[in-house]
């Protein structure tokens, strides 16, 4: 059976060595794919607020903590 991978090595002046390359896309895999839903509209954070909050939409505004937990500040 003939392989579908075209590799090549990384060549020597990138600096990166070798390394496996991404598989042929006639092998038909696919590396990745997201999906995202639809995000309904809704009225903004106040400019202020929005810098604070790292968001200008509510529905987005998720509470993420390094160690988990509740915010205390």
């Amino acid at each position: 059976m003939m392989s579908a991978c075209i590799c090549k090595p990384a060549p020597a002046s990138c600096g990166c060595g070798e390394k496996l390359p991404a598989p042929a896309p006639a092998a038909g895999l696919t590396i990745a794919m997201a999906t995202v839903p639809m995000q309904p509209w809704e009225t903004p954070y106040e400019p202020a607020k929005s810098l604070k909050q790292g968001t200008i939409f509510p529905c987005l505004d998720k509470p993420f903590f390094k160690t988990g937990g509740d915010f205390h500040g």
